[in-house]
Order: C-alpha cells, then sequence, then structure tokens
C-alpha cells in the first residue's frame, strides 16, 4: 500500500532569505504569484522586522495581515474561514510557535497554501505536521497540520533571536535519539507500526547535528545544520505519519511538567532534559548526551532550570499517562527512589 504525504517545495537557509520569496513562488509554486495572502505574524514582529517586512511585502500584490494574540484552536478556525471566504490562495506564517501553528493549521483546514518564514529555530514545529494549539479548557493540545510548502529561513532573522530558544532547538532534536529507542520497543513489544525511512530522516537529524564540526548558533552553517535537522524531525513525523520518530518518553516528562506545574522553560530545552533521563532508563550511555549539550553550552541541570526534585520525581511519575504511548515507562517498575537518583545525578553531572 502507497503512502500519501506531501513534502516541502523548496527550503532557503541563508542570509537575505526572505528577498526570495518570489523567486521560489515562480520555480515551484507559479499559479501562486499576484494571488491573495495572507501573513499571520505577533505582535510587534512587523516593527522589529521593519526592514525585512519591506522586503517581503514588496513581493506581494494583494495581501492581508493579521496580528496572532493567542495560538488558540478557535482563533485558528475562525483564520481558515476567512482564508476560504476571501479567496485567499496561500498563508505565510512570519514569527515564532504561536504565528507559525496557527498559520499551518489554518492553512491545512482551508486546503491552501502555506510557507514558514520562521524568526527562531526553538523546535521541530518549523515543519512538522502537528500545531500545538490552546483548546477551550485552556489546556494545549496538538492537532494533525499540515507541513509547509516552502521555508525561507532568513539568517539575518535567525540570529537575533533569543539564545535560549536557539538552545532549545539544540535539545528538541536530541530527542530523537530516545524517541527512536521507544519507537522501536512499541513496534516490538506492541502494536507500534515501524517505517524505515522515516526512522532513517530522524536518525539523521540527530547524528548529523551530533557530529557537525559546525556546533555555533552564531554563524552561518551552524544555523544551517541546525534548521535541516529540525526540518529532517517534521519531515519524519510527515512520513511516519505520527509523532513517534521525534516523541517518546522524553516528550512524555515534558507534557507531564505542562500539565502539572507553572514553568517558562522552553519545551526543547525540557526535552533535552527528559531525552538525558530516558536514556539512563533505557540502559544506554547518557554522557553522549551530556557532551553534546555541552558543546552548545546548554545546561539540562534540573537545579539550574528551577525544577525542584518533588516536581522531577512528580512528573516522571505521572507521565505515562500523559497519553497512550508504549515507551521504556511502560517497561520497568516506576518508584520515586529511581528519579530521586536521577536528580542527585543530574544536578551532580550537569554543568
Amino acid at each position: 500500500m502507497m503512502s500519501n504525504y506531501s513534502l516541502p517545495l523548496f527550503m532557503q537557509v541563508k542570509e537575505n532569505a526572505v528577498q526570495d520569496l518570489n523567486k521560489n513562488l515562480s520555480l515551484y509554486m507559479p499559479k501562486l504569484i499576484h494571488t491573495k495572502t495572507l501573513i499571520l505574524t505577533t505582535d510587534g514582529l512587523l516593527q522589529t522586522l521593519e526592514k525585512k517586512v519591506v522586503v517581503l511585502l514588496k513581493q506581494l500584490l494583494d495581501f492581508e495581515i493579521i496580528t496572532v494574540q493567542e495560538s488558540s484552536f478557535d482563533f485558528a478556525v475562525d483564520v481558515a474561514k476567512k482564508v476560504a471566504m476571501n479567496n485567499i490562495s496561500l498563508i505565510i506564517g512570519l514569527g515564532g510557535g504561536t504565528a507559525l501553528d496557527t498559520a499551518k493549521y489554518a492553512a491545512f483546514v482551508a486546503n491552501v497554501a502555506y510557507i514558514a518564514i520562521p524568526t527562531t529555530l526553538s523546535n521541530d514545529g518549523v515543519a512538522s505536521p502537528v500545531s500545538v494549539l490552546f483548546a477551550e479548557n485552556g489546556r494545549k493540545h496538538s492537532f494533525t497540520s499540515k507541513i509547509p510548502d516552502g521555508l525561507l529561513i532568513d539568517t539575518d532573522i535567525v540570529f537575533d533571536a533569543p539564545r535560549l530558544l536557539m538552545k532549545a532547538g539544540v535539545g528538541d532534536t536530541i530527542s530523537n535519539y530516545t524517541a527512536l529507542y521507544d519507537w522501536k520497543l512499541g513496534c516490538e513489544e506492541n502494536s507500534d507500526r515501524p517505517n524505515d525511512f522515516a526512522y532513517m530522516l530522524s536518525e539523521t537529524a540527530f547524528t548529523s547535528l551530533l557530529y557537525s564540526e559546525a556546533k555555533s548558533l552564531t554563524t552561518v552553517p551552524g544555523i544551517q545544520m541546525l534548521a535541516q535537522s529540525l526540518v529532517l524531525s517534521g519531515l519524519a513525523m510527515q512520513i511516519a505519519g505520527n509523532s513517534r520518530p521525534c516523541s517518546g518518553s522524553e516528550h512524555l516528562f515534558c507534557h507531564a511538567m505542562d500539565e502539572l506545574f507553572e514553568h517558562n522553560i522552553p519545551h526543547g530545552i525540557l526535552v533535552a532534559l527528559g531525552s538525558v533521563v530516558a536514556c539512563r532508563l533505557q540502559g544506554r550511555d547518557h554522557h553522549i548526551l551530556l557532551d553534546f549539550l555541552e558543546a552548545y553550552d546548554i545546561s539540562v541541570s534540573p537545579k539550574t532550570l528551577n525544577i525542584t526534585e518533588e516536581e522531577f520525581i512528580k512528573a516522571w511519575m505521572f507521565a505515562k499517562e500523559v497519553r497512550k504511548r508504549y515507551t521504556i515507562l511502560n517497561k520497568i517498575n516506576l518508584q520515586p527512589e529511581i528519579f530521586r537518583q536521577m536528580y542527585e545525578m543530574l544536578v551532580k553531572e550537569c554543568k
């Protein structure tokens, strides 16, 4: 049986990538030139990126700009309705997760083209087929969405992103290491469905960053490598038809933290912490991950992240209940003492 999925038509990761919008539309999506376009962005970004925005808008004849205040399901659906009722053919997301998740879900519902112009590379959502949106209960939920038809990753813009968010992008990529182990476990011992090609893409996303000589978030080659890894992760999920290639027990811990406690720790940093712990639970050497994180000056010490021992233990004990996903957490006898020791180990070993 053949699988049906779409892949991006183009991806530019370079200086002044924004100025190549029309060039790429002409090459890959010529029917969209001069059609109605809706730009979704976030408050203040048009002013912060004024010069880049001017370059972008000069390439569009008929456009409207909407500021996304909150990435909610209801708002995204309202945008999709507007797109359908006004014969809009293209949605451009300009910003971080709030703008991009809203844009790609609206494009998915309205069945129109979507181009992503991220302002940071904080997680694999930049190219994943999933939108994380707030539901009526005020909690975040993951909704099936679409990957971008094109990506313009302007390194001039990305360089100005908060360094912590860029580090989070690295953290989100290393989660593939433990997620793939959990996925394989789920295929062998549960009813999970394997996909060799998606597995390979996810593994490549991690290893290309792990063995890259460009371990820097302040150079164009370093940003290009991170962008490629995050996009490969997104494509792996698209091909697998779910998030298993990039989401395992480490993400369950992250989601448990989100549900149980108020915190401001970036998603990618939390899953990086989760990956180190999951790696130990899987019986593997976690130092490969700690050394990798140290190369990017990323600390996942729970103490540094202001996670108390009690919160850490409670989140891990609850993680298995977050969603029905077979992981290493289903294989071991979970005891608070296990995670108490993990907490102490991390505080001691993480710089």
